[in-house]
């Protein structure tokens, strides 16, 4: 019966780790609306600075990061309805990255930003899109 309890939890475990996206490739895509829920649970916006920075046209790009819950996240400010930020996760410094993640729409107002994600074991970095342009920027990894 114990053997079945931890193979329980072991498939449970697996299942969670793969509705994130956090198996399989590092490039593969993870659902925003999933990987969002469950990584916005344990991170904290509390004690934020700004790590890297970065511009879309007008549009200004942060990444955001908390020194206090190991998060971060991207905000985007002096945008306008319709632009959007994301941010991206890569475990080996770029080269492949989960993404884009918790995409966010400005729907009224001029900044919004992305749910935080733990980043322990991660670089992240921020993106927009001006949807007036089609442009899109990130900025550094960090």
């Amino acid at each position: 019966m114990r053997i079945n309890k931890r193979m329980g939890v072991l498939t449970a475990g697996v299942a969670v780790l793969a509705g994130l996206g956090l198996t399989g490739t590092a490039a593969q895509a993870a659902p925003a609306a999933t990987t969002g829920a469950a990584s916005a649970l344990a991170c904290s916006t509390s004690n934020a600075v700004t790590k890297k920075t970065g511009s879309v046209d007008s549009i200004r790009i942060e990444l955001r990061y908390s020194t206090s819950s190991r998060c971060a996240w991207g905000r985007i400010l002096n945008a306008d309805p319709g632009d959007k930020v994301w941010v991206d996760r890569s475990a080996n410094g770029g080269a492949t990255w989960t993404g884009p993640m918790g995409m966010t729409t400005v729907t009224s107002g001029s900044d919004t930003h992305t749910p935080a994600y733990d980043d322990a074991g991660w670089v992240m970095r921020a993106c927009a899109w001006n949807d007036t342009t089609g442009t899109v920027r990130c900025t550094g990894w960090y």
